[in-house]
């Protein structure tokens, strides 16, 4: 696993150069790729990522009756029973069963939570205001989105307000994001092309070097571009390029393409691919 910090570094360079973010702060609590490592949180957060988890029965207020009812938070993401088939069914699990045990299947959990958390982003557009509605219901949620800003020191009957949940939940991000594992791939050194490779003299074809020499003193000018003046062996001996270069082929000795050469220079050795 890769050194943490870098990892932080990693991200925040990737959201800048992304246009995402200004340099001196990150908008973590909007970006909605985050949803997949929030629910991981969420699920540590809850159960410690236990799917069998029975949590402790409490009481809280009905929101449609206002009474007082019994309620327990089952499964590793902490879904109250009485949200259980609700949820399921708005998650598009149309057989589920409470009397059954479905809420058992981790898939299914999977399933509701991801539907849920997705749902209360697409709504509040912050993650904070989705771990305050998962907490402490939609309401308080709508409040803080509404108002910019609610009493985080209401707390549940275990004690716990929501500002620690709050908190927690936005460690248990952090932490997730600390521990994303990054692969890391051989990278080759680039290979600059510094001219022809040696070749041993024992693999040298004769027509092939004869061919190459020739080219070599056709192309050779100096810095202005003025080609030099051959003499007449040099001229009668560049005639018999291409029948050299062609003899070599159809011996199967020769790699020159002579088809590769340019306008621009078409007896240059390097155009012609010779080597490459």
């Amino acid at each position: 696993m890769i050194f943490r910090p870098l990892i932080i570094s990693l991200l925040m360079l990737s959201q800048v150069f992304q246009g995402n973010i200004m340099v001196e702060e990150i908008q973590m609590d909007t970006n909605p790729a985050l949803i997949d490592l929030y629910l991981q949180a969420l699920l540590m957060r809850e159960s410690t990522g236990n799917y069998e988890a029975k949590h402790k029965s409490s009481i809280i207020k009905d929101s449609v009756t206002g009474k007082p009812i019994k309620v327990q938070a089952l499964g590793g993401y902490g879904i109250l029973d009485i949200n259980f088939p609700v949820w399921a069914r708005q998650a598009g699990l149309n057989g589920f069963s409470m009397s059954d045990g479905d809420w058992k299947d981790p898939k299914v959990q999977d399933a509701v939570a991801r539907y849920k958390v997705q749902q209360y982003f697409n709504k509040f557009d912050s993650w904070e205001a989705v771990s305050v509605a998962w907490f402490a219901g939609e309401g308080k949620a709508n409040e803080l989105v509404s108002q910019g800003t609610i009493d985080y020191n209401k707390a549940d009957s275990n004690g716990t307000t929501i500002k620690q949940y709050v908190a927690t939940m936005n460690n248990f991000v952090a932490e997730e994001l600390m521990n994303i594992e990054v692969p890391m791939e051989t990278f080759e050194k680039p290979q600059i092309y510094s001219g022809p490779a040696p070749v041993s003299k024992g693999s040298r074809n004769n027509n092939e070097v004869y061919a190459a020499q020739i080219l070599d003193a056709m192309t050779r000018a100096t810095a202005g571009g003025v080609r030099p003046n051959l003499t007449g062996d040099a001229r009668r001996q560049a005639s018999n390029v291409r029948t050299a270069i062609d003899n070599a082929k159809a011996k199967g000795e020769s790699t020159i393409d002579v088809s590769m050469a340019t306008e621009k220079n078409p007896n240059s050795a390097r155009e012609l691919g010779m080597n490459r």
